[in-house]
């Protein structure tokens, strides 16, 4: 009789061992569930500031409009390569500031002979100065133009296309900095219409502007002398 009921403990007990060991592996399981669904709801990444730019747009005025596409139009009629923040090289700065006057400061450069003219550094500085808001010294001979005795010599030349810009969007992007949304247009050289007019308006006719590329640009509003708006070019990307 003792032998029975000692048999039937230790069979109380082990069902009691089964049952509990399942019921501890079932709450893990849960927990371990409960776990998972935790981190994946967990909440994504912050999005970096970079991709938070651009979301407040800036509705231009027409002369504002007329304004900035005067200053784009700067870099496009002389070609400005594509570049990062920091990274313009000096001999893209150079070329800017010889072709820019040449193009809209004639007056400036002094007649060498019949095929080449000059014009001092001082005017390159200048230029380099009010489009990039740097002040800049390296002056050099570069690919394109001959430097010597503080002068750059560039070859006379006409009848080349004409290329222009206009902004298609601005955004505030905090810090009176902006970035531009920029469509670039080139025509024949002898194109006589309206550079603000839209696109729609200048026909498609032989010699009327076509798109030739896209960009967008960060530029810096400061204050001029008299209170102006002042804008220099950060970077210029193409897109």
């Amino acid at each position: 009789m003792k032998k029975s009921i000692v048999s039937f403990a230790v069979l109380i007990s082990l069902i009691s061992f089964v049952f509990f060991s399942c019921k501890s592996e079932t709450e893990k399981t849960v927990g371990e569930k409960k776990e998972n669904i935790t981190t994946n709801n967990a909440p994504k990444e912050n999005t970096s500031s970079k991709d938070k730019v651009d979301t407040k747009e800036v509705k231009l005025t027409s002369e504002e409009q007329k304004k900035m596409n005067i200053f784009f139009s700067n870099f496009s009629e002389v070609g400005l390569m594509p570049f990062e923040s920091g990274k313009i090289a000096d001999e893209e700065l150079i070329n800017f500031g010889v072709l820019h006057n040449y193009k809209n400061n004639l007056s400036k450069f002094e007649k060498v002979d019949n095929l080449n003219s000059k014009i001092k550094e001082e005017h390159i500085s200048a230029s380099i100065k009010k489009y990039f808001g740097r002040n800049f010294s390296g002056h050099k001979s570069t690919g394109e133009f001959k430097y010597k005795n503080g002068y750059y010599f560039i070859p006379q030349a006409d009848g080349e296309a004409f290329t222009f810009s206009q902004v298609d969007k601005m955004n505030d992007i905090g810090g009176d900095k902006f970035t531009a949304y920029v469509n670039v247009y080139s025509a024949g050289s002898g194109w006589s219409g309206d550079v603000h007019a839209s696109p729609k308006k200048w026909g498609t006719g032989e010699g009327n502007p076509e798109l030739t590329g896209k960009f967008k640009a960060t530029v810096l509003k400061t204050n001029g002398p008299n209170g102006e708006s002042v804008y220099t070019l950060i970077d210029y990307i193409k897109q």
